[in-house]
């Protein structure tokens, strides 16, 4: 056995420490991992040590042992990793061996991925959305959920919406089935309606979903309206407007997120937080959202029809009035009223593929027709009495 003594830089965290922290230098010695900063001398048991990897790709070594939950170390010398004072304890090789394959793999990853962008910039393209979903999932929902309410703070300076504890009265016997028929509990939904006769809603990451006056009053059923948001629950769960941000976000930053570094990527998706409102998605994101709504329909026991009944009827509407119009301004105008289609291409493909999703069995679904006159009727009066008062004040 090799007793010599083994140095390495390094930083320890510890409540009696200055401002808790100190910087010094880690030994390996007498069983034990010594640290010595200033006049600060601290130790653990080298038996019963955790060592784990991470901070920017994964550069340093962190320390920590469960007996002493308040005391961690640090180092940015991986050659740590090599102490045979270290490795003659069968527990603690193990873990070396474990940070050491992980470090080597994300190694080999950002050469692979690199080669890709040097060879290839096509290939890399079909790679960026599968790395997108993965680096989605590793960031916290209510960090999803600052970000979505820093956008709608922006969306509200703008719009009217009616107040909130009458829109969740009025939604929550109708969206609570969707809810509670979701497998994955990760988001806490809120819903909201905001006066614009569009006929749309959007989702924003985190379980914020805004629902347009226009939409409801369009509808003629609780399933066309739920068809609708089902989809809009789809697009969060599913993380398609973090994904499109992360992908949007630059390469290297992606790749310094996969392996392990998420500062610069949150970084610049906080800054382009107001940009969520207006963005589109892929048609394979919408076909997704599609497929994952009815699937989602279908297990609250809501008719799955109500979603390709809407957007064929929106569809169908719209090909009316643009015939009815012969100036390009005109034209643009229409297809603006008409803003579900155009945050969700409603071409003829889809609409066929969604007929051929919701095709119904001959089970009883829920009847919500009670719950949703209800809404219709109280959106209605919010849409005639805020009009009204924006009229009084404008003469």
């Amino acid at each position: 056995m090799d007793n010599s003594q083994h140095n390495y830089t390094a930083h320890a965290f510890y409540k009696n420490l200055p401002n808790g922290r100190c910087s010094g230098t880690l030994s390996i010695e007498n069983g034990r991992i010594s640290f010595i900063g200033g006049e600060q001398k601290l130790a653990i048991p080298i038996e019963g040590s955790e060592f784990k990897l991470g901070g920017a790709s994964n550069r340093l070594v962190f320390i920590s042992h469960p007996d002493w939950p308040e005391l961690s170390y640090y180092t940015s010398d991986r050659s740590i990793l090599n102490d045979p004072l270290l490795i003659d304890h069968p527990t603690i090789a193990v873990q070396l061996s474990h940070a050491k394959r992980k470090r080597t793999t994300n190694h080999i990853i950002f050469i692979v991925v690199s080669l890709l962008f040097i060879a290839s910039p096509f290939s890399l393209y079909f790679a960026i959305d599968p790395m997108a979903a993965m680096i989605a999932r590793q960031v916290p929902a209510d960090w999803e959920q600052t970000l979505a309410k820093q956008a709608l703070k922006q969306y509200q300076l703008e719009s009217t919406f009616m107040p909130d504890k009458q829109a969740e009265l009025l939604l929550k016997p109708l969206t609570s089935p969707l809810l509670a028929a979701l497998p994955d509990k990760r988001y806490d939904f809120h819903f909201s309606i905001s006066l614009d006769e569009e006929v749309n809603a959007f989702a924003l990451p985190g379980g914020y979903i805004v629902i347009h006056s226009g939409l409801i009053l369009k509808a003629d059923s609780a399933e066309e309206l739920l068809g609708v948001v089902a989809h809009e629950i789809a697009h969060v769960t599913e993380q398609h407007g973090l994904r499109n941000m992360i992908s949007a976000s630059g390469t290297f930053i992606i790749i310094d997120a996969f392996l392990g570094d998420m500062t610069g990527l949150l970084a610049v998706i906080a800054e382009a937080a107001p940009l969520l409102i207006n963005q589109s998605y892929s048609r394979q994101f919408e076909a997704d959202a599609d497929e994952k709504g009815v699937v989602l329909l279908k297990a609250a026991n809501i008719n799955p029809q109500g979603l390709h009944q809407f957007f064929k009827k929106i569809q169908e509407e719209e090909k009316k009035r643009l015939a009815q119009v012969t100036d390009d301004e005109n034209h643009a105008l229409i297809q603006q009223s008409l803003a579900l289609l155009s945050s969700h291409p409603t071409t003829s493909d889809r609409i066929d593929q969604l007929k051929l999703l919701t095709q119904a069995d001959s089970a009883s679904f829920r009847n919500l027709d009670k719950e949703f006159d209800k809404l219709k009727q109280a959106v209605q009066q919010f849409v005639t009495h805020t009009s009204s008062d924006i009229t009084t004040d404008e003469n």
